[in-house]
């Protein structure tokens, strides 16, 4: 079996601390904490492939619990024309595309830049930790693998009830797929 390092941003999406005894660690929420940690562990274990899940909002057509394996992460940045982040594929097999942003995504907010909004469209569903999993994966050479269940639909009001919801589903395709 593959040295697996397992990531997942926060414990409240599963509350657990191992899974089939492996050790779950906490990146925390956001880009940069998800950045700055999964580059700690990975220099820390030397991982042969890093696994991430936790919760995701749908942007498309996934229904609440719905598992789905992330093939590419899209960045929320919007340089104004500065500077591009382009989209990181990082498992060509699972086809569907995660937007990655800093703070939760209301389908019904006013306030997103034109650049935003037609990123997303682009996106199945959306997150605020796979893209700098991925850049930190794609540094350090290492193998990526992303599953997400939904939690939401743009409407993060009962993110907390829901964020574990697809946890068990996600046990059983790992379990399938990587054991």
């Amino acid at each position: 079996m593959p040295n697996i390092l397992l990531v997942s941003a926060t414990e409240l999406e599963h509350g657990e601390s191992d899974l089939f005894g492996i050790p779950i660690h906490i990146v925390g929420i956001g880009k940069v904490n998800a950045a700055v940690n999964t580059t700690r562990l990975i220099k820390k274990y030397y991982p042969d492939v890093v696994i991430n899940f936790g919760s995701c909002g749908s942007v498309k057509h996934f229904k609440v619990g719905d598992v789905i394996e992330v093939g590419t992460a899209v960045n929320d940045f919007d340089g104004a024309g500065t500077a591009e982040f382009h989209p990181i594929t990082f498992n060509s097999d699972a086809k569907v595309r995660c937007f990655t942003t800093d703070s939760f995504y209301h389908k019904d907010s006013k306030e997103y830049t034109k650049s935003y909004l037609e990123d997303i469209k682009t996106c199945d569903i959306v997150d605020m930790e796979i893209y700098s999993i991925a850049i930190s994966c794609l540094i350090e050479k290492k193998s990526l693998y992303c599953y997400k269940w939904v939690s939401d639909d743009g409407d993060s009001s009962n993110w907390l009830e829901n964020a574990a919801l697809g946890y068990n589903k996600f046990k059983e395709i790992f379990k399938q797929k990587h054991l």
